[in-house]
């Protein structure tokens, strides 16, 4: 394990196209099911690596989508809510998003994907993934930065630091987050109120940010974590710095393997107030930037609840 956490400080995101072997349904929303495959598919090329990253739940080091189907969003979110089984057709592709947030996973996922293109024997393709029933084969691995979904890239964290600091911000400024799979807050507490936990269907900076705070010090090498400050954080979100100029937020219903989940999609745009005078030290991050440093972030970590299972998939728009 010492050779994982010493890794490269890098981010990627990637689109993987897959083709069903056989006619067949699955369930719209599937991040259970992928998420399951992923790690098995790890645990095929280098088990210890999927034993730490399944026991490692509460870093989350990596994320799934739910399997995209080629159908328009309306349709797809309308299946969702009703958990209506999606046919699956050999003659078309099916995406799902994976991001590495462990520089070494990527060179460990090359190689075995180099490893397994290599053990294909003659013109018949051997099975990439199994997500529940359903057998797929990989057609394609995107990237790059330039896909044309948007949805697709790689960083280091040293680069988003660089973007942050580097960004021309206004007074203020609007920054816009793009919810675009199901999204919610557990909001569990240990104090005994007597309410019970819940899920927060709306946004709100506190809810946002907290979370994502969480993932960046726990993510980012030791010589950039601390420049994101949760008490500036706090008092900044506290005293309004931040507000919520304007939405287009809708309530969502998806069904997991064994239970429905609330929550939204859609978008929120952000005023981020004030100037970036509170500068205090050279190598220090005004809070402006150390959220908008945090919504580079989410592009790859995601936000809220389960983002390893589907949800929380954002990005900055």
């Amino acid at each position: 394990m010492d050779r994982i956490s010493s890794s490269p400080s890098k981010l990627y995101a990637l689109l993987l196209k897959l083709r069903p072997l056989e006619k067949g349904t699955l369930m719209p929303f599937s991040g259970e099911l992928v998420h399951a495959a992923w790690l098995d598919w790890i645990r095929r090329a280098a088990p210890d690596v999927a034993d730490m990253l399944h026991g490692g739940n509460k870093r989350r080091l990596f994320t799934c989508s739910s399997v995209q189907f080629p159908v328009p969003p309306d349709k797809m979110r309308l299946a969702e809510r009703e958990n209506v089984h999606l046919p699956l057709d050999p003659q078309k592709t099916y995406t799902i998003r994976i991001t590495l947030l462990l520089g070494e996973l990527f060179p460990l996922f090359y190689n075995s994907l180099l490893h397994f293109n290599m053990a294909e024997s003659g013109t018949k393709k051997l099975p990439f993934m199994q997500i529940g029933k359903q057998q797929f084969l990989l057609e394609e691995v995107i990237s790059g930065n330039d896909d044309p979904s948007g949805w697709t890239g790689f960083t280091t964290f040293a680069n988003l630091v660089e973007e942050a600091r580097t960004a021309r911000l206004g007074n203020p400024e609007a920054l816009t987050l793009q919810f675009d799979s199901l999204t919610t807050f557990n909001r569990s507490t240990t104090r005994e109120t007597g309410y019970g936990k819940h899920y927060a269907c709306l946004p709100l900076p506190q809810y946002v940010f907290w979370g994502l705070i969480r993932r960046w010090q726990d993510l980012a090498p030791p010589h950039l974590a601390g420049l994101v400050q949760t008490e500036q954080i706090e008092r900044y979100i506290n005293e309004e710095g931040i507000i919520i100029k304007d939405y287009e937020l809708k309530t969502h219903l998806v069904h997991l393997v064994n239970h429905p989940q609330e929550g939204f999609v859609g978008t929120c745009t952000y005023h981020l107030r004030g100037t970036d005078d509170d500068l205090t030290e050279e190598d220090a991050l005004p809070v402006r930037r150390q959220l908008f440093l945090l919504m580079l972030l989410a592009f790859y970590t995601g936000i809220g609840y389960k983002p390893a299972m589907g949800m929380g998939r954002s990005r900055l728009v």
